[in-house]
């Protein structure tokens, strides 16, 4: 009694001072609870869908995932059909702007996220210069198109891009289910991954944004059967101007343009098959590595002219690591000879060595040059008609070459990747009896 009369002498109105504080506290309260719950909403996990914007102001549609990594943490994965690609590292939010690397392809990814809406900018490393995209989005899958009556475009097409002199001929397949539209492009320096789109009947739109590339395929089906359109490679022109296509089934009745197509296993080869095939270039330690070592002696090696720029060759490497694995004890070698965008010493072998953790490389990768028009030409003079990255060189014991495959038909072929792979195998298990 004496401690709470000294207190009511002190503070004499202290149970409502009480009351008030108590207020005070809830408000509070509710407002970090407030607070908190809008943080909730604007955070960045869930599913957006949007465009990319490339040079040609054409749009292409992208999917993508955020994830939370761990705490304060975040990742992005990409998706073009049953295709992932995600980011590495750990990306940052500051509860308004989601930074994500993606080391690999030597680029990042910005996004501003306010509620459900979203846009940034994708940069990477372009040959020698800084390619940006902007995008635009918002959080959700769209909803479905209408499927089409009757029409299908499902099957391998025969496509005519561009216009003479620069036309060529590329494959492509398509595969429809109802409205929802997949299918992949083959020029022959290899397929261009997972496109996804639409077709209602008359229109197809195919796009794929995978860190890299941003690609576009749109068209109509004409009364007559084929498809008329424009392929958008997502560069700036003149490298890469947006293309007219007309695309035709294959089959017998386009045989011409079909014996056109070029073949990846002629496309490439050696002035002198009577020459051993050789190469010297440095690893990732700066140490010499040639064709004449010890270690090449009396062995068959496959050689791998790549890139860590390039999507392909990312698909390609762990089979190659895969067969290094299974045949070496058998007398096999692998090697890649690497071309990379920026000519900067540091920075090339810094791509290459998180290309070979990305898919944990065992064969050596040597840093032959780099991607300026004509570099590879005079880094390997014995090579004609050199295009493509990946061209995979199979070389006998004896150093002569076997056989030279212009690009590589991955995953998004089907059957192509298959019969490749097989192709393959039973290449190397010859060369390794004679």
């Amino acid at each position: 009694m004496i401690k709470l009369t000294r207190c009511r002498q002190r503070w004499p109105n202290w149970p409502a001072r009480l009351i008030d504080l108590t207020r005070v506290l809830v408000l509070i309260g509710l407002a970090l609870g407030l607070g908190a719950c809008r943080r909730g909403e604007t955070e960045p996990v869930g599913i957006w869908t949007g465009t990319v914007i490339n040079p040609s102001g054409e749009n292409v549609a992208f999917t993508l995932e955020v994830t939370v990594e761990g705490e304060s943490r975040y990742g992005v994965t990409l998706q073009n059909g049953d295709e992932r690609t995600p980011s590495t590292g750990g990306g940052s939010w500051d509860g308004r702007t989601l930074r994500v690397p993606f080391d690999y392809y030597d680029g990042e990814l910005t996004l501003l996220i306010e509620g459900d809406q979203l846009r940034g900018e994708y940069r990477r490393q372009w040959q020698k210069q800084e390619l940006r995209r902007e995008l635009r989005g918002k959080r959700g899958i769209p909803p479905p198109v209408p499927a089409p009556g009757g029409a299908s475009i499902s099957g391998e097409w025969v496509l005519t891009v561009g216009v003479a002199p620069n036309q060529r001929y590329w494959r492509a397949a398509f595969s429809q289910d109802g409205s929802v539209l997949k299918g992949t492009l083959i020029p022959v320096s290899g397929d261009w991954g997972s496109f996804t789109g639409t077709f209602n009947g008359q229109e197809l739109v195919l796009n794929r944004f995978d860190g890299v590339n941003s690609r576009l395929l749109r068209g109509r089906l004409r009364p007559d059967g084929r498809l008329e359109g424009i392929v958008d490679l997502g560069l700036p022109d003149p490298v890469s101007p947006v293309r007219p296509i007309i695309g035709e089934r294959l089959g017998a009745g386009n045989a011409n343009n079909v014996a056109n197509l070029p073949d990846p296993d002629n496309y490439t080869r050696v002035s002198d098959p009577a020459r051993p095939f050789s190469f010297s270039f440095p690893d990732l330690n700066g140490n010499i590595v040639s064709s004449t070592d010890e270690r090449f002696r009396n062995r068959v090696i496959i050689i791998s002219v790549t890139g860590s720029w390039c999507p392909n060759c990312h698909e390609e490497a762990p089979l190659l690591e895969q067969y290094y694995q299974e045949y070496r004890a058998q007398g096999l070698e692998v090697v890649a000879l690497a071309f990379e965008y920026t000519g900067e010493l540091t920075r090339d072998q810094e791509q290459l060595r998180i290309f070979a953790a990305r898919h944990r490389l065992t064969f050596p990768l040597l840093l032959a040059g780099t991607t300026e028009e004509g570099d590879a030409q005079r880094k390997l003079p014995q090579l004609v008609n050199f295009g493509a990255y990946p061209t995979t060189i199979f070389v006998g014991k004896d150093g002569l070459v076997r056989r030279i495959h212009t690009g590589f038909e991955g995953r998004a072929t089907g059957e192509r990747h298959l019969r490749l792979k097989a192709e393959y195998r039973s290449l190397i298990e010859q060369m390794l009896t004679e």
